[in-house]
């Protein structure tokens, strides 16, 4: 489950060739672009589910720029946090901390200050469903690592999750449920500090 958890911590990017957006595909992506840079905070629980089948579910916080939180529940000991340039990620039962830069992972997806689909991020392509739009992306200087797919609620837009695929074909999906958006959120749920967890590594 480690590793699938830090899969999901980090940008995926796969070689594909650059994809060319009809009109309304492009004023799709720029209406959830738009949906993205709009969103301050968002708090919402998250439920994750593997390739294998593999399931784990918890709670997810975003204040952007630069700030987001997510807790697994037990028995996923997993937390990953991050605030201002890095990302951690932290195994609460191993305690066991790992630095990643937020450039090298989704996270300064969501968190940049102004988020971009063009330039470093290249469209791969787009889905135009009823209900939902798909967004395949990848990020430049990070080819052959992988590939993400942001799922989006058409109307009214929203980030409904997204799902990350690495070169094996292993797959991760994140759903977010139960959204709050706009609303008020402590500013220490940002904070690491690893003392914060007892002898078993949970609160």
């Amino acid at each position: 489950m480690r590793h699938l958890l830090l899969a999901a911590a980090v940008w995926l990017a796969l070689a594909l060739p650059s994809y060319a957006l009809t009109a309304e595909e492009e004023a799709a992506v720029e209406r959830m672009r738009a949906y993205l840079n709009h969103v301050t905070t968002l708090q919402a629980s998250f439920a994750q589910v593997d390739s294998n089948g593999k399931r784990a579910k918890g709670r997810f916080w975003l204040h952007r720029p630069h700030r987001l939180r997510f807790e697994y529940d037990a028995p996923d000991p997993i937390l990953i946090v991050a605030r201002g340039s890095h990302l951690v990620y932290f195994d609460k039962e191993l305690k066991e901390t790992t630095y990643l830069d937020q450039a090298d992972t989704p996270a300064w997806f969501l968190l940049a200050d102004e988020i971009q689909l063009g330039d470093d991020v290249r469209i791969d392509d787009v889905v135009l469903l009823p209900d939902r739009v798909e967004i395949t992306a990848t990020q430049q200087l990070r080819n052959g690592e992988g590939q993400v797919t942001l799922i989006f609620d058409r109307a009214p837009a929203r980030l409904r999750g997204w799902y990350l695929q690495d070169p094996a074909g292993g797959m991760v999906q994140v759903s977010l449920l139960d959204q709050q958006v706009g609303i008020a959120i402590d500013p220490e749920r940002f904070n690491f500090r690893p003392t914060d967890y007892g002898p078993t590594g949970y609160d």
